[in-house]
C-alpha cells in the first residue's frame, strides 16, 4: 500500500513538471522544419517550410551560401492563421549528390533542428549532353563575351516533361549578363520556349542526323560582360527531366516531332504519372576565364569602362531655332560586336557642351541594330551665339591595341537667334521686353542682357503704372490661381495612388491565386494588375501602357538591369496571353505570381 502511495505521488510530480515544461514551451515559442522530399534528385527543386511561433515577427537567417544547396525565398514570414505563428517557405535545389545537411538555422530567438536531405544523381544517359562554350578565354574587365549552351538529345524533345535548367551565371554579381540583339527570333517557327533557372528562355531547334539517329538541338545564347579582374570559374549548367519509360531513339527524320509554339510546350508541364518516368540529368563542363585588369597608364578623363572598338556620329534637327529652343540629338555608337554591351555616358560630362547648353538627365531608351545603338537627346542652347554643336567624345579601351582611345564625332553648325519677346509695363510709363511665353511654358533656359531692351510705352503714359498692371494681371492671376489649385489636387491624388500602388498590386495578385488554375487567366489577370501598378506608381495612364513607357523610368530609378531584363521577358509575355486564347494549359500559379512579385518588389525598392 504504501508502495503503491509512492508511485502516485511520482507520478503526479512527474505530470506536473511535464505540464510545467509544455507551458514553458509553449510561452517561449519554437521553430519547426518541414520539407516536402528528403529524397531528391540532382538539380530537383523541393520545398521546405519553417513554422515559428514567436511573440513578434522573427528575423529570418540568410540562406544564400548555404553548402550545396541553392535556396530561394518563396514566403519570407508570413503571419498563420494560429496566433504569433509565422511560415517561412523556400525553394531547396540540391547542387551536389550524396547526404546534405540543413543545419539548425535560427529565427530570432528560435532555431530549427537539422534535416539530412539525401540527394541522388540520376544515371547519365547517352541520349542527352549539355555543352557551354566561350567565345573567348581570356578578356579584359567591361570585354564581352559570349556564351553559347547546346542542349543535344535523341529523345525527342515532345516527350520530355518536368524540365530543371539551372543556369548559375544569370544570377551571378560577378558577371553582367545580356541577352543577344536577335529581332526576328520570336517570329522563327524553330523558336522554342525553355524554363532556365526560374524565367523563360527563348532557344533555337535546330535537327541533324549522325549515326542513322535524329538529334534534336536547343541553343541560346547569353553576353556576359565581367565586372571584376582574377580568374573566373563558371560553374556548370544542369538539365534535369522527365522522360517516359522506354522511349526509343528516332531514326531517320521520318515522324521526327514537330514542335509547337515557342510559349507551348511540355517543358513547363511538372505532372508525372506514377512510375511511367524516369529521371535524366545533365551536366555541362565548367568553364574558365582569365579577367584581365585594364591599365591605368593613359587612361582619358572621359572613360566609363568601356571595351572595344567603337564609333561615334552625331546627326541633329532643328539646325535653326531660338535660344531655349530644343535640338534633338540622334548619336550613333557603332561597334563590330556585341552592340548590347554599348553605353554612352551622359552627355553632361561632355566638356564642349557643357555651360553652353542646358542638358536634361532623361533621354529615350536606346535603339538596337545590328552594329549599333542609336541615342536620342535633346540639348538647348543658352545663348544666340552659339555657332554649333561641337563634337561629341567617346572614350574606350581598344583590346585589338591594347590602348585607351578617343573617338569624336563632327561638329554640327546650327543657327540661334534671340528668343522673341513681348512687353509688359514698368515704372515710369516704360516698359521691357521678357522671353516669349510658349506652349511648353516660360522659355527658362535664355540668357543675356541683349533681352531687355527698353522702350517707351505708346499708350496711356499718364496713367499710375500699377493700377495699369493690376487691371492687366488680375485675370491671368486669377486664371493661374485656379490652375495650380487643379493641378495641385491632381498632384495630391497621384501621389496617393503612387502610395498605395503596391499595397494594391499585392492584393490584387493574392485574388490571381485563387480565381486562375490556367496561364491564359493567369497572365491576363496579371497584365491588367501589372499595367495599374505602373500607371499608378509611374503616374501613366495604364491603358495604353507600352514597354517603351516604363522602361526610362526603371532606367532613371536605377534599377538593376538583371530586373529590367526580367521584367522586359514579364511584359512582354503577359501581352502574349492577352491578345490570344489559343494557348491555354494548366499551370502553377504561385510560382508564376511568385516570381511576378520578385521582380515588382526589386522595383518597388528603387522606385521609393
Amino acid at each position: 500500500m504504501l508502495f503503491s502511495k509512492h508511485i502516485l505521488v511520482l507520478a503526479t510530480v512527474l505530470s506536473l513538471a511535464g505540464a510545467g515544461n509544455s507551458r514553458a514551451t509553449e510561452e517561449s515559442g519554437y521553430a519547426q522544419i518541414c520539407s516536402s522530399h528528403t529524397n531528391v534528385f540532382l538539380g530537383q527543386v523541393f520545398t521546405v517550410d519553417f513554422i515559428v511561433k514567436a511573440p513578434r515577427p522573427p528575423s529570418a537567417p540568410d540562406l544564400g551560401n548555404l553548402p550545396g544547396f541553392h535556396v530561394t525565398a518563396l514566403v519570407p514570414g508570413k503571419a498563420t492563421d494560429s496566433p504569433d505563428t509565422y511560415l517561412f517557405r523556400y525553394a531547396f535545389r540540391a547542387e551536389r549528390a550524396g547526404d546534405l545537411t540543413i543545419p539548425p538555422l535560427r529565427f530570432g530567438n528560435q532555431a530549427t533542428r537539422a534535416l539530412v536531405v539525401h540527394a541522388r544523381k540520376p544515371a547519365p544517359s547517352s541520349r542527352m549532353k549539355l555543352e557551354s562554350t566561350l567565345s573567348a578565354t581570356s578578356v579584359f574587365v567591361g570585354e564581352p563575351v559570349e556564351m553559347t549552351t547546346v542542349w543535344d538529345s535523341t529523345i525527342p524533345f515532345g516527350t520530355l516533361k518536368a524540365v530543371d535548367f539551372s543556369f548559375p551565371i544569370l544570377g551571378d554579381p560577378r558577371f553582367r549578363v545580356l541577352d543577344p540583339y536577335e529581332p526576328d527570333k520570336e517570329n522563327q517557327k524553330e523558336a522554342t520556349g525553355l524554363p532556365v533557372q526560374g524565367t523563360r528562355i527563348l532557344a533555337i531547334r535546330r535537327n541533324y542526323e549522325q549515326d542513322g539517329k535524329l538529334h534534336q538541338t536547343l541553343q541560346f545564347r547569353k553576353i556576359l560582360v565581367p565586372l571584376k579582374s582574377g580568374p573566373v570559374s563558371i560553374p556548370p549548367a544542369t538539365l534535369l527531366c522527365a522522360v517516359p519509360q522506354g522511349a526509343a531513339p528516332t531514326h531517320g527524320y521520318r515522324g521526327a516531332f514537330q514542335y509547337p509554339a515557342y510559349f507551348d510546350n511540355t517543358f513547363f508541364d511538372r505532372n508525372l504519372s506514377g512510375n511511367n518516368y524516369r529521371r535524366i540529368y545533365a551536366e555541362s563542363p565548367p568553364l574558365a576565364l582569365e579577367v584581365k585588369p585594364l591599365p591605368a597608364e593613359g587612361r582619358p578623363d572621359l572613360f566609363q569602362g568601356l571595351v572595344g572598338e567603337f564609333s561615334i556620329a552625331v546627326s541633329a534637327a532643328p539646325l535653326s531655332v531660338h535660344e531655349g529652343d530644343p535640338i534633338t540629338l540622334a548619336i550613333t555608337v557603332s561597334t563590330p560586336r556585341h552592340p548590347e554591351a554599348i553605353s554612352l555616358p551622359p552627355l553632361r560630362y561632355q566638356p564642349g557642351l557643357a555651360g553652353r547648353f542646358r542638358i536634361p538627365d532623361e533621354r529615350s531608351l536606346p535603339q538596337v541594330t545590328d552594329h549599333a545603338k542609336i541615342y536620342t537627346q535633346t540639348v538647348r542652347p543658352l545663348s544666340s551665339g552659339i555657332r554649333e554643336i561641337p563634337a561629341l567624345q567617346l572614350a574606350f579601351f581598344n583590346p585589338a591595341s591594347n590602348a585607351y582611345a578617343v573617338v569624336r564625332s563632327k561638329p554640327i553648325p546650327i543657327k540661334v537667334e534671340p528668343a522673341k519677346s513681348v512687353a509688359a509695363y514698368a515704372r515710369g510709363g516704360r516698359f521691357h521686353t521678357t522671353p516669349r511665353a510658349t506652349e511648353g511654358g516660360i522659355r527658362q533656359n535664355h540668357a543675356g542682357p541683349d533681352l531687355l531692351k527698353s522702350r517707351r510705352a505708346p499708350l496711356l503714359g499718364w496713367t499710375s503704372p500699377l493700377l495699369v498692371a493690376a487691371i492687366l494681371l488680375l485675370p491671368p492671376l486669377l486664371a493661374v490661381g485656379t490652375v495650380f489649385l487643379r493641378r495641385e489636387k491632381r498632384r495630391i491624388l497621384r501621389t496617393t495612388k503612387a502610395a498605395r500602388a503596391y499595397r494594391t498590386y499585392r492584393k490584387n495578385t493574392a485574388r490571381i491565386l485563387r480565381d486562375h488554375r490556367n496561364k491564359s487567366g493567369i497572365y491576363r489577370d496579371l497584365d491588367r494588375v501589372l499595367r495599374a501598378y505602373l500607371g499608378d506608381r509611374l503616374h501613366l495612364a495604364p491603358g495604353a501602357l507600352a514597354l517603351g513607357d516604363v522602361l526610362p523610368h526603371l532606367v532613371r530609378a536605377g534599377v538593376d538591369p538583371r530586373v529590367q531584363t526580367e521584367f522586359q521577358q514579364l511584359f512582354l509575355l503577359c501581352e502574349t496571353y492577352r491578345f490570344t486564347s489559343a494557348y491555354d494549359e494548366p499551370a502553377d500559379t504561385q510560382a508564376i505570381v511568385r516570381e511576378a512579385n520578385r521582380i515588382v518588389k526589386s522595383i518597388e525598392r528603387c522606385l521609393k
